[in-house]
């Protein structure tokens, strides 16, 4: 991974060589962090933001949900980012990660009157997290995604993402490209960094947003765009066999942005029977063409999602 030499850590811009913390931190023993994770593209003279002041909103959102008492402005927020990027003078399109933290020296993971948390934020050169053109191979994996009653499926919570890591390095060490997980009663819910979306008989379906699934920003996108396009979409519960006979699947989010999938549990996807599909549905390939003239700022909802530095 190749990081950019400098970080917002410590309430200033400094060298990525000096943003450190102690191994005795909270955040780093027990995964008490939120954060977040932006596309940044370089277009006619600018860096251009995806939805910037939505995932503004996600962290500090998450932060309220932890019960982190950490809180910054808007305009903060805004300067911050800016700073990074004169300091860093980006040549291409990367990716930001900001993130709440606390570098308290503690040993127990509770509340405490020395407890402080602030905010940090780097930068990486980051492709395509999936290959664009080839179909992903998924499978079930046997971890559950927890509920909101265990853990805030609503907060991009560090320690929460342990669950994700379980999922994937199932998948991955089986030979297949990422994992779908069934919530704690057996429907689907997600990916282990995704969300997603199928086609079954000819409607769009997505799990409700108040199922145990990320309240993805790349998803909150995808329904407007077709909401734009006067395509419905229905929120329903999924099944394990409405996965194996989709039409499509989708996967979204901002690493994945938007990727379709070939198979599931080695059961063949994008309408297929009994045949591997060489290549993505029609849905998949209308809302790429669509997603991308986003980010060139081709298209009329350019000027609502992207942000100029």
């Amino acid at each position: 991974m190749s990081t950019f030499p400098f970080a917002y850590f410590d309430g200033a811009i400094r060298p990525m060589s000096e943003s450190k913390i102690s191994i005795a931190s909270l955040s780093l023993q027990y995964g008490i962090t939120c954060f977040g994770g932006l596309r940044v593209y370089k277009a006619q003279g600018a860096m251009r933001v995806f939805r910037l002041k939505d995932h503004y909103h996600r962290l500090m959102t998450a932060s309220k949900i932890l019960g982190m008492n950490f809180f910054i402005e808007w305009d903060t927020f805004k300067t911050i980012i800016n700073d990074f990027i004169v300091a860093n003078k980006p040549t291409s399109d990367f990716y930001l990660r900001p993130f709440v933290f606390s570098k308290t020296e503690q040993i127990a993971p509770r509340p405490s009157a020395g407890l402080v948390f602030e905010l940090a934020l780097y930068g990486v050169q980051l492709g395509n997290y999936f290959d664009p053109n080839k179909g992903m191979r998924l499978m079930i994996s046997s971890w559950r995604k927890f509920s909101d009653d265990a853990l805030p499926t609503k907060a991009k919570a560090g320690g929460c993402y342990i669950n994700s890591f379980l999922a994937s390095s199932q998948a991955m060490q089986a030979g297949y490209d990422e994992a779908l997980l069934l919530d704690q009663d057996g429907f689907v819910a997600e990916a282990s960094v995704a969300n997603l979306l199928i086609v079954y008989n000819d409607r769009i379906i997505m799990p409700p947003v108040g199922s145990a699934i990320l309240d993805g920003i790349t998803m909150r996108t995808v329904i407007e765009i077709l909401k734009e396009e006067n395509v419905p979409v229905f929120f329903e519960k999924i099944d394990r066999s409405m996965i194996y006979s989709a039409q499509e699947i989708l996967l979204m989010g901002t690493a994945a942005q938007i990727s379709f999938v070939q198979s599931v549990d080695d059961r063949p996807i994008n309408g297929h029977l009994h045949s591997l599909a060489t290549g993505p549905g029609s849905l998949a390939k209308m809302l790429r063409g669509i997603f991308s003239d986003i980010v060139a700022g081709k298209h009329k909802l350019s000027a609502t999602y992207l942000f100029d530095f």
